[in-house]
């Protein structure tokens, strides 16, 4: 889909034999590569990757992230959109599963992982200047992602760093995954990447300022790195709204654009197509393997 300033193409990867991964890869028009690519999962919100309400737009998030030059892929959660064919989001994999470790999370930040190497393997994109964001599960994603993929350059994970909900679905928990540990210090692994830490007075991170902050950026500081990371929040309930993309816009701006100025990221008004035309298997069938949990596990 061809717009002024921006484009929007249907993607869908196989990130395991048989397994589709669908997603939407947001390109810049009327710009000159090479150009930063940003990884953009999405959370719990019920049209996933095409969610666009006043709380939370994945849609305006690509968009203006086009817009400002960067090449994006918001993509599918397991059981979300496109992916939805396959296995759903929420299931209960049984223990001989969780013995092996195998789960929604492993999955997903596989997904991820596959999303990133997509991303790299086109020649307009810049390696070195990868980033990721997104909020509620998504954050989840970054931070996790970020934690084990290098890759990633600059992170800002929305409404999930949380001392006291470590995050209440099956993609964001594994057996053994915090055995002596939080998700402060998974977070805290991004060091000294630069990293920025949105929160909302309305959720689990109401207490980020004073608490997973200062935290994080202990760690930070063991790196002499502590300008690398900040912290916003807003009065809020869990969100990924105008407010908190306009922060992590600004602050990809001053990291990754090397732009200072906050008022070059201001979201734009911006027309959402019809759903159904960024959907792959919109009108026609998806492949059908694996055909549910057990076949795939």
């Amino acid at each position: 889909t061809e717009h002024e300033d921006y484009t929007i193409e249907k993607v869908i990867l196989e990130t395991y034999p048989g397994f589709f991964l669908g997603g939407n890869l947001f390109r810049p028009v009327g710009k000159s590569g090479p150009f930063p690519a940003v990884v953009s999962p999405h959370g719990h919100w019920r049209f996933g990757r095409l969610e666009n309400q006043q709380l939370n737009s994945t849609i305006g998030r690509g968009i203006t992230l086009a817009r400002q030059g960067y090449i994006v892929l918001n993509y599918d959660m397991v059981g979300y959109n496109d992916t939805a064919a396959h296995i759903a989001h929420r299931q209960d994999w049984g223990r001989r599963a969780e013995l092996w470790g195998v789960g929604i999370l492993g999955l997903q930040l596989w997904n991820t992982i596959r999303v990133t190497d997509f991303l790299l393997s086109l020649p307009d994109v810049d390696p070195r200047r990868v980033a990721a964001t997104g909020a509620s599960g998504g954050g989840s994603q970054v931070f996790l992602q970020t934690a084990v993929d290098d890759r990633i350059h600059y992170a800002a994970p929305v409404n999930m760093i949380s001392a006291h909900m470590q995050g209440g679905d099956w993609c964001e928990n594994a057996p053994n995954l915090r055995i002596d540990t939080n998700n402060m210090e998974i977070g805290a692994l991004t060091a000294p990447r630069p990293m920025l830490m949105v929160s909302a007075t309305g959720d689990w991170t109401k207490n980020t300022p004073s608490v997973e902050y200062p935290a994080v950026k202990s760690i930070y500081e063991l790196y002499g790195a502590e300008g690398e990371l900040d912290q916003v929040q807003f009065d809020s309930p869990h969100n990924y709204h105008q407010q908190s993309r306009e922060a992590v816009y600004a602050f990809f701006g001053k990291k990754v654009l090397r732009d200072n100025d906050a008022s070059h990221f201001k979201e734009e008004s911006f027309d959402v197509d019809q759903l159904g035309s960024l959907l792959s298997f919109w009108g026609r069938p998806a492949p059908d393997t694996p055909k549910d949990a057990d076949e795939f596990i």
